[in-house]
């Protein structure tokens, strides 16, 4: 598999290029873990550019 995705792995998710993309959520991607340091492990890829932390997100989008 080519690693191009991780590169931009917010743009590839529309070409089913990032192959750790579990689901689609209101405030962007869950997606697995990199590396499973936990079983289960995951986190959110925010899908809006320039947002670093959730926080960041309108009220509205951080209840999801």
């Amino acid at each position: 598999m080519d690693d191009d995705w991780r590169s931009d792995r917010i743009g590839s998710v529309p070409k089913d290029g990032n192959p750790t993309v579990m689901r689609r959520l209101d405030a962007g991607f869950a997606v697995i873990g990199d590396v499973q340091f936990l079983p289960g492990y995951s986190v959110l890829l925010v899908d809006r550019p320039r947002v670093e932390r959730l926080t960041e997100l309108p009220r509205y989008r951080q209840a999801c």
